[in-house]
């Protein structure tokens, strides 16, 4: 069993330090690294962590943790997974693993060079709707998919992660990331450069954008996404013959099926504990199998999603001090 170290103590941090003492994930959860010593030390006793360290280079040169999960702020993250790797080890870094391809890119080629196991984050990928939903697709009981719609939002515009550009902040690696993994995990890789809108704050950073993208096959996805409002977080996957409805589309726990516009069909898909426990599982059985890439977090989608928000803010002319 692997043991498990967490980079920083703040709200990710504490739902997988949850998730990890709730239920069997196949890791140990041994280790927590804070900047504030005695913040550390309290998440330690809380969860039930063996150690607890001021700094992240203290935890990182323990030789008894396996691998490091990564839950500090975007604008860190590249060094952090640098910094890990360098230390010999496995990695999970919390989405986006960093805040362009290019930078991506370079983690993807450290990792294979050092043998060890590195992926994002990304929960929604590693869900059990996934293959529920592909299963339904491909039965034919909504007919030929057309149409993809996504929107998330929740008033978050004023917390310094989304508003300062020092902290990569926005809403496009926040929340549009989700709304463009699952357009990926439907409909695959678009046959254009994705194309859309956004508002932005004083700082540049956009607060709701709107994206469409194109598919080979002539699907359209229409997503939306904002830190100034709440919205229903639902997703529509809508095909000649019927839809698919999902509520909280990035961690959805029931997938709805309505044909004829009438038979209504509800999969209930609970989770075990969290749903942070499937990334979980899924990252420590490759790496204790000595696997360098995970089934469900491939590099390529990483990368993928990456490039299509790379292009979205050449577009709206965002970039972040530190690129």
């Amino acid at each position: 069993m692997l043991n498990l170290g967490i980079l920083a103590a703040g709200r990710i941090a504490r739902q997988m330090a949850m998730t990890v003492t709730q239920t069997d994930c196949g890791v140990r959860p041994y280790a927590v690294a804070a900047r504030d010593g005695a913040r550390a030390e309290a998440f330690a006793k809380e969860f039930g962590f063996e150690k607890s360290y001021e700094g992240y280079g203290a935890l990182l040169a323990d030789p008894a943790v396996d691998m490091v999960y990564i839950a500090t702020t975007h604008n860190f993250h590249r060094e952090n997974v640098i910094a890990a790797l360098e230390a010999g080890k496995h990695v999970l870094c919390e989405k986006p693993l960093t805040v362009n391809e290019a930078w991506a890119r370079e983690l993807f080629a450290l990792a294979r060079e050092k043998n060890l196991l590195l992926a994002e984050a990304v929960w929604t990928r590693c869900m059990p709707f996934v293959p529920a939903l592909r299963g339904v697709i491909e039965s034919g009981a909504i007919g030929r998919v057309h149409l993809l719609t996504a929107n998330m939002g929740a008033k978050l515009s004023g917390k310094d992660r989304i508003a300062l550009p020092e902290l990569a902040g926005g809403i496009l690696l926040d929340f549009t990331m989700y709304t463009l993994t699952l357009a990926d995990l439907v409909l695959g890789e678009p046959s254009a450069p994705p194309v859309g809108v956004c508002q932005k704050n004083e700082h540049g950073m956009d607060l709701q954008n709107a994206v469409v993208m194109t598919y080979p096959g002539g699907e359209v996805a229409s997503l939306s996404a904002t830190g100034c409002a709440m919205s229903d977080n639902k997703a529509v996957i809508f095909g000649d013959t019927g839809r698919i409805e999902l509520c909280d589309f990035w961690h959805p726990q029931e997938l709805t099926v309505i044909t004829d516009g009438r038979d209504m069909k509800r999969l209930p898909l609970p989770f075990d504990a969290t749903g942070y426990e499937y990334e979980v599982r899924e990252f420590a059985r490759t790496a204790e199998a000595g696997g360098l890439e995970c089934p469900s977090l491939p590099a390529a989608a990483t990368l993928r999603i990456l490039r299509q928000m790379d292009a979205l803010r050449a577009a709206w002319g965002i970039r972040y001090p530190f690129e």
